[in-house]
């Protein structure tokens, strides 16, 4: 697919690039600064990340959160840094794009007017703890970090990591941060790209109108080709606290566009990417010695380097896992690749270059690919022919850059688990907003349906704008149907279906899937079990024989299931490394119960993992896995009848289970404690605690549903609701602070919560329940924050039917929830039909304030006193919810 385009640069200096889609009415509004932690100076690190935070802050003419009126009007917006530039993105209804270009132009030219010494703080506070959530308190976080520091020897502008350090930001004042935006953030070193419904003419009037008198600035000195400094072998160890050891291998090599780059791209398909690929089938499917192993090569601005890491299996050592993986290198190295595993990296480019066409926003869609090329090659028509130059790697040039530069000058770097050891203290006028233009009218697709003659439903939504297919085999079943005693059998199950059939092996269903450029998907929630991929169209129904073999025909072969067994008992365990998947497992124990199907581990506890056996697994898919418990969902590049005859060709003979299995799930375990309680599991030496506060809550199918959505929408549900106001923008305790609802038919939990750092432990869990009881008692929701959240709903809508891959999420949710076929196209109506009075009342009736479970993860020697003067109930429990 071909991105047509418009380019014009203003009197300033700015690009703008013009790119319409009419499908939908979304318009996606990306800004780039040419601007990135490469052009900071020692000392004075992450202040271009610090910006992509205070750009969101409030500006001369919008003194408020940039968040504000965008989520009122149903627009989703982010922004990200990296070493070389600096980008802001929202997809907006389109009928909103000049309010997304005023908010945009005043950022751009009247930042500085309204940044003051709070804002400031706050966002630095704000910005620490991302460091914390990102780095110092995950598994593995740190690594990154040292990788960097190593593969970029001082004085590379890539030494220094893009979120900066922690003493730079402390040391940094108000007129440094003010000094550096000066520098950089000008028309003259920016660019923005346009995409989606818009009138062209209207949309360069626009530009024109708020972009046109701003201060061009001066243009700064631009770092070229910098190539590391590293010379010879660097080798590091790193301890964490994780549970298996990993070693990271970085080799320097291009920047992006180089010759090189291309089939370096291709050598790291080759090497891992997908089950097919040569250490992952080595190392963790042969050998078994690995865990994980993944390679990536990054050609960045001024310098490049390949990055590979691998996590060693329990009882196998990195000495071991290393010789492995460099025998398959040095192999590789000598004899080249075969045609066919180049031509397996051609298809995965493709498939991901198709996909990243097919939305029109966001940090990966048509506006950012435009402004990719536009500033690193000056030309967004690169986006049209950037794929040619790696569809015309050949394996003699895999080969040659193999030998080039997987060398001795390299950077190796091994995490270990820590040891333990003792403790140790540590010309408009801009004030007016603009007025949006008539809201489009937009329907969402409906789907057709037609059922096969062995009771297989087959549910369709044609999208021609785009050459990709996304599908699904959705079956009526989940964790709820595992036996009381056997948690995690419905997901285990699962998983082994793509590990034989009579006539394919697990590795010859991942070769072929991955030839097309097709990675499976397979993914099993409380209701609902899902099988599928997505592909482009031409591939479709070869990949559709595949996924129906798996579903017809699993052999659960004995080697497989202990292999897969063995990985799954390793990935438990090493949930225990990570603090959130604590949380997130734990919580739901605590609020039903651990027998009950909705609290039991979905992944499954290590005793019923150890004893499953293949006869276990073959009794639950031949009782839950059929024709007339499934709904083959297909969107894309595809028609009802095409799908109908593809399926019937693959899938007509099916017989099996004829209905659900739920005999399990009830709600009727879950219960409310008699007043809230706190429950503290111990996470010596954690950067940050992770609080969970929530409560069992009604069924997805309620007529309180959309009431209930509003309400959570104003209480934790959007970066403006009242949680992340409170404890991310005012407090800065947390990088993200929010609430959501797990839908489920028979009941379902809300859930609020989020990382903080451990300090604050106890005044976050006050200011959680500060909420809780605020938004039922002193201060409901506000007429105000109704229709806000009303509005944001409304205006979301279209955004949710853009790609294939939405579309069959939100088929998949209408088939889980047993939703008419026309509800998407009835919600909006029904929304607007909520009232203040309707949320009110079920917040009243619905929100258990004071019969909360409240769950931490912490360094309980650091916290446990706090929380105790809280006066609740509190108790210690293990990572299985047993009280300690």
């Amino acid at each position: 697919m071909e991105l047509s385009f418009e380019k014009i640069t203003l009197p300033n200096g700015l690009d703008v690039i013009f790119h319409q889609e009419h499908s939908i009415p979304l318009a996606s509004v990306n800004v780039w600064y040419h601007v990135g932690s490469k052009d900071e100076e020692p000392g004075k690190t992450g202040f271009a990340h610090l910006f992509e935070h205070l750009m969101f802050e409030g500006t001369k003419h919008h003194n408020a959160s940039h968040f504000e009126p965008l989520q009122k009007i149903g627009a989703v917006l982010n922004g990200s840094t990296t070493p070389d530039r600096t980008n802001y993105w929202e997809n907006v209804p389109s009928n909103y794009l000049e309010l997304a270009l005023w908010l945009e132009a005043d950022r751009m030219g009247f930042l500085l007017d309204a940044l003051d010494q709070r804002r400031f703080d706050v966002q630095r506070d704000v910005v620490k703890n991302e460091r914390r959530q990102s780095y110092e308190n995950r598994p593995y976080g740190m690594a990154s970090l040292r990788l960097t520091e190593a593969t970029y020897p001082m004085p590379h502008p890539y030494h220094w990591p893009t979120i900066g350090y922690h003493q730079d930001l402390d040391a940094a004042s108000l007129d440094d941060v003010r000094a550096f935006f000066g520098r950089y953030y000008a028309p003259s070193n920016a660019s923005i790209a346009i995409s989606g419904d818009f009138d062209l003419e209207e949309a360069k009037d626009l530009a024109h109108r708020y972009f046109a008198d701003l201060p061009p600035g001066q243009p700064p000195m631009r770092t070229k080709r910098t190539d590391s400094p590293l010379a010879g072998k660097t080798d590091l160890t790193l301890y964490d606290r994780v549970l298996l050891p990993r070693l990271y291998l970085t080799w320097p090599t291009v920047p992006r566009f180089s010759a090189d780059e291309a089939p370096l791209a291709l050598l790291a398909s080759i090497l891992a990417d997908g089950k097919s690929s040569r250490l992952h089938r080595s190392l963790v499917y042969q050998q078994r010695i690995a865990q994980s192993v993944g390679v990536y090569h990054a050609g960045a601005e001024i310098a490049g380097a390949m990055h590979l890491e691998v996590t060693a299996s329990p009882g196998h050592t990195l000495g071991e896992v290393e010789d492995a993986l460099l025998q398959e290198i040095d192999r590789l190295r000598a004899q080249g690749p075969t045609d066919e595993e180049v031509e397996r990296a051609w298809n995965q480019m493709e498939w991901q270059t198709a996909r990243q066409l097919s939305t029109i926003g966001g940090f990966m869609g048509r506006a950012n690919r435009l402004n990719t090329f536009n500033v690193f090659g000056g030309d967004p028509g690169l986006a049209n022919k950037d794929l040619a130059r790696f569809l015309a790697v050949r394996p003699e040039d895999v080969r040659r850059v193999a030998q080039a530069y997987l060398n001795s000058r390299r950077v190796r770097l091994e995490v270990l688990p820590e040891p333990q050891r003792s403790k140790t203290a540590t010309t408009v006028d801009r004030t007016l907003q603009p007025q949006a233009a008539p809201t489009r009218p937009f329907s969402p697709p409906l789907p057709r349906r037609q059922r096969l003659p062995n009771g297989l439903e087959v549910l369709v939504v044609e999208k021609r704008n785009v050459t990709l297919v996304s599908f699904d085999l959705a079956f009526k079943t989940g964790g709820v149907a595992d036996p009381a005693s056997k948690p995690g059998l419905a997901a285990f199950t699962a998983a082994m279906l793509q590990e034989g059939t009579p006539s394919r092996t697990s590795q010859q269903i991942a070769d072929q899937l991955e030839q097309m450029g097709a990675q499976l998907s397979i993914s099993t929630g409380r209701e609902q079990t899902t099988i599928g991929t997505e592909t482009l169209s031409r591939h479709w129904p070869k990949a559709l024989e595949i996924i129906a073999d798996l579903a017809q025909h699993p052999t659960f072969p004995q080697h497989e299931l202990d292999r897969v067994r063995q990985e799954r008992l390793t990935s438990l365990r090493r949930m225990n490394d990570d603090a959130t998947a604590i949380a997130g497992r734990v919580a739901p124990m605590l609020l039903y119960g651990p027998a009950s199907p909705y609290g039991h581990p979905l992944f499954g506890a290590e005793e019923s993992l150890s004893s499953l056996s293949r006869n276990d697994l073959e009794s639950h898919y031949r009782q839950v896995y059929g024709p007339g418990c499934a709904t083959l969902i297909v969107a894309g590049d595809v028609t009802l009848e095409e799908a109908v005859r593809v399926a019937g060709h693959h899938l007509g003979n099916w017989t099996g289970a004829a209905a659900s299995v739920h005999e399990n799930a009830s709600g009727q375990s879950a219960f409310l404690p008699a007043a809230t309680t706190l429950y503290l599991l111990d996470k010596p030496g954690a950067a940050q605690s992770v609080i969970r506060a929530g409560h069992v809550t009604l069924p997805r199918n309620h007529p309180d549903y959309l009431p209930m959505l509003l309400m959570n929408q104003v209480f934790g549900g959007q970066f403006t609701a009242r949680l992340n106001m409170n404890l991310r923008q005012n407090k800065g305790y947390s990088y993200g602070y929010n609430s959501h609802v797990e839908w489920h038919t028979t009941s379902s939990t809300l859930m609020a919560g989020g990382s903080v750092q451990t300090e604050v432990t106890r005044p976050a869990v006050e200011e959680t329940l500060k909420e809780f009881r605020e938004i039922r008692g002193a201060r409901p929701v506000e007429e105000e924050e109704f229709q806000a959240a009303q509005d944001a709903l409304l205006r979301q809508l279209p955004s949710a039917f853009e790609t294939p891959a939405q579309i069959a999420d939100q088929l998949a949710g209408l088939v889980e929830y047993h939703l008419p076929d026309d509800y998407f196209q009835t919600v909006a109506a029904r929304i607007q039909a909520v009232s203040l009075a309707d949320v009110r009342r079920v917040t009243q009736e619905h929100l258990a304030s004071d019969h909360l479970t409240l769950v931490v993860v912490g360094d309980r020697a650091r916290i446990e006193p706090g929380l105790r003067e809280l006066g609740l109930p509190l108790r210690l429990v293990d990572t299985e919810g047993r009280e300690v």
